[in-house]
């Protein structure tokens, strides 16, 4: 019980501490990590610690996906959708596959948006982004 009222405290501290987008960029960070972790378990043969943490990164991109604001967001909001399915679809393909390179494409492309998040953390405003090219074009998700 002691226990408990220790993470209540330690979670409401936080929460009146850290702002939304330093908390977006904390939930990148772990769910880079539990890629990470599931990439050497993967390599290792450890298959159910891989389903299992692969299972973590997706309900944090699951969570993420479905904190989006579309009234509030607009268009960018339906672009983080679309890249959260994307980025779902993909760890999916990661236990289908047990592929490495889906693992290590999610990360990398994890890692570009945490870097964007990051950058509006230290700032409060967003970077300017770069002008787009046919190798930033992201895959249309097919589903059916």
């Amino acid at each position: 019980m002691q226990h408990r009222a220790r993470a209540m405290s330690a979670y409401q501290t936080a929460a009146e501490t850290v702002t939304p987008a330093r908390a977006i960029v904390m939930l990148y960070d772990g769910a880079v990590q539990r890629l990470q972790q599931a990439g050497r378990a993967m390599a290792e043969g450890r298959i159910e610690e891989r389903f299992r943490l692969v299972g973590k990164a997706h309900a944090i991109v699951h969570g993420l996906q479905c904190q989006l604001d579309f009234a509030a967001g607009g268009e960018v909001a339906l672009l983080l959708d679309r890249y959260y399915a994307y980025l779902l679809h993909r760890m999916t393909q990661i236990n289908v596959h047990n592929d490495p390179a889906i693992c290590d494409e999610v990360i990398a492309r994890l890692r570009e948006m945490r870097a964007s998040w990051a950058a509006i953390a230290e700032t409060g405003s967003p970077p300017p982004a770069p002008p787009p090219t046919r190798a930033d074009h992201q895959p249309t998700v097919q589903l059916g």
